[in-house]
């Protein structure tokens, strides 16, 4: 509640973004991860079932294939790293 309003600054975002965020979270409710999903242009909105403010290890599977499914969106593909053998 003391942060200032960061949806203009979220619709500005050009990248593949995922919103990971509890359905039984008490700190932040679920309309803030839609909210942040929704401001966010192409986010994926990953809701889990069960899960609250905390990241426990049961829920590790369906976090990873989102970030997994996010990374694929991208078009960015980094150049290979120079080649690190010392020169001759």
């Amino acid at each position: 509640m003391a942060e200032r309003d960061r949806t203009a600054d979220l619709r500005e975002l050009a990248m593949p973004a995922l919103v990971v965020h509890g359905a039984i979270d008490r700190v932040i409710q679920p309309s803030g991860g839609r909210a942040t999903a929704a401001a966010i242009p192409g986010a994926e909105l990953l809701e889990v079932p069960g899960m609250g403010h905390d990241l426990a290890r049961r829920v590790w599977p369906t976090v990873i294939d989102g970030i997994a499914r996010t990374a694929a969106r991208s078009t960015h593909r980094p150049e290979p790293a120079p080649d690190a053998s010392p020169p001759r």
